[in-house]
C-alpha cells in the first residue's frame, strides 16, 4: 500500500482530467512517487512528456486542491481507494494496454484470487427475448459461481445484475461518472442491492464527474479488462457493447455472444461477432468450457423447481419450464379443472414465480 499522503497526491493527480491512464504510466516511468508528480514544475512536466499548455494548467489546477480535504472527503463517504501498486489490485485489470491508476470502491471487492469473472453487456433497449435470455444466462452463472461484471445501465446491464443478485451470486458494477456522483434513483436503488449481496460498485473516474457520453467507451474496457470474458446478450451493429467486445478481443479475453432474429437490428451486432469468431453461447454450457470451468456444470445445472404453497401450485409448477406452455397444454396434462389452473396460475404470477408471454402461455420466471 501506498502511504496516506502519497494516496492523497494520486487523488488529486487523478482529479485533474488531462491526466488519463496513458499519461499517468508515462509519468510514473520518470517520477518515483505520486507526491513527486503533484509537486513537480512544468519544466519537469515536459520533460516527462507532458505537453507545455497541459502541464500549465495542471500547474494552475494543483492551486485548487487542498489534499488533506480531498483524502478527508473520499474517507468520509464509505469508500475505498486502491491503486494499481497494490496487491488486491485486480491482476487481470494490470495486464491491459491502458489500466486505471486507480480504482474507487463502494462496497467489497470480492476475493478475487480463485475466482472467474464475466462481463455482461447488451442493448439498453433489450428485447423481451433478450431480457429472458440476460435472466437466464445470468442466473446460471452466477449458480456456477462466477462473479459477473456490467455498467449499471438500462436493459441487459441491470437484468444482468439483478439476475445475479437473484441467484445469490456477486456482481460488480463498473461506473461510466465518478463515484460520489449523484446517482439516479434507480442506479441508487441497484447499487445499494449489489453491496448488501457482496458485490461492489468501483469508478476510476473523478469523484464528481457526470456521466458525459466519452466515458462510456473508457468504462468498457474495465468491464473486458477485469473480467476472463465478455458475453454480449444483444447489441446493434454500432454500439457500446460491441465496443467493449473489441476491448476484450485486443486484450485477448474470451469473447461469447448470444445469437438473435437476423431481422432483429438489436441482433445485428451479436451474428456479427460470431461471424467473427466469438463463441456462439445457447447454454451455460457454451461458457464454462473455454473459461475452464467445468467442473461445477454440474452445479450450474442442479436448478430445482420452484415451490408452490399448495398441491395445485406445486403441480402446475412441475410442469413448466423456460418453454411457454398454453393454458390449455397445462389443464390437460395436470388434469385439475380449468377455474382451477386459471386461479393458480394467476396466483403464481403474483408471487413472480410465473409469467405469461401472451396468448395465454406462461413459464417459470
Amino acid at each position: 500500500m501506498i502511504g496516506e499522503e502519497n494516496l492523497a497526491c494520486l487523488i488529486a493527480l487523478n482529479e485533474f482530467p488531462k491526466f488519463g491512464p496513458r499519461r499517468m504510466q508515462r509519468l510514473f516511468k520518470v517520477f518515483d512517487t505520486s507526491r513527486s508528480i503533484f509537486e513537480s514544475n512544468a519544466t519537469e512536466l515536459r520533460n516527462a512528456g507532458i505537453p507545455e499548455t497541459v502541464a500549465k494548467e495542471f500547474i494552475e489546477f494543483r492551486k485548487t486542491i487542498n489534499l488533506v480535504e480531498l483524502l478527508e472527503l473520499v474517507q468520509t463517504n464509505d469508500m475505498t481507494v486502491i491503486s494499481i501498486f497494490d496487491e488486491n489490485f485486480p491482476t487481470l485489470l494490470k495486464e491491459i494496454y491502458d489500466p486505471p491508476t486507480l480504482l474507487y470502491i463502494k462496497g467489497e471487492l470480492p476475493d478475487l484470487s480463485n475466482r472467474k469473472l464475466l462481463g455482461i453487456v447488451g442493448s439498453r433497449k433489450a428485447s423481451p427475448y433478450g431480457a429472458q435470455v440476460a435472466k437466464d444466462l445470468t442466473q446460471d452463472i452466477a449458480r456456477a459461481g462466477i462473479i459477473t461484471v456490467s455498467g449499471l445501465a438500462y436493459g441487459i446491464d441491470g437484468i444482468a445484475h439483478k439476475a445475479t443478485i437473484d441467484a445469490k451470486g456477486q456482481t460488480i458494477a463498473v461506473l461510466g461518472f465518478g463515484i460520489l456522483h449523484e446517482p439516479s434513483s434507480r442506479e441508487q436503488v441497484i447499487q445499494n442491492h449489489i453491496i448488501e449481496n457482496g458485490g461492489c460498485i468501483i469508478s476510476e473516474f473523478p469523484l464528481m464527474m457526470h456521466g458525459a457520453k466519452q466515458n462510456f467507451p473508457i468504462r468498457n474496457r474495465i468491464i473486458s479488462g477485469i473480467s476472463h470474458g465478455t458475453l454480449v446478450v444483444e447489441a446493434a451493429i454500432k454500439s457500446g457493447s460491441l465496443i467493449t467486445a473489441r476491448s476484450a478481443m485486443e486484450q485477448n479475453r474470451e469473447v461469447f455472444a448470444v445469437p438473435g432474429p437476423i431481422n432483429s437490428q438489436t441482433s445485428e451486432g451479436t451474428n456479427q461477432l460470431i461471424k467473427d469468431g466469438a463463441h456462439m453461447v445457447t447454454k451455460i454450457e457454451d461458457i464454462l468450457g473455454p473459461l475452464e470451468i467445468d467442473r461445477i456444470v454440474a452445479r450450474a445445472k442442479t436448478k430445482t423447481t420452484p415451490q408452490g404453497d399448495t398441491p395445485q401450485e406445486d403441480q402446475i409448477l412441475s410442469i413448466l419450464s423456460k418453454q411457454p406452455t398454453h393454458i390449455d397444454d397445462i389443464t390437460r396434462t395436470t388434469n385439475l379443472p380449468a377455474p382451477t389452473v386459471a386461479s393458480t396460475i394467476s396466483i403464481l404470477e403474483l408471487k413472480s414465480l410465473v409469467q405469461n408471454v401472451g396468448g395465454e402461455r406462461y413459464y417459470l420466471n
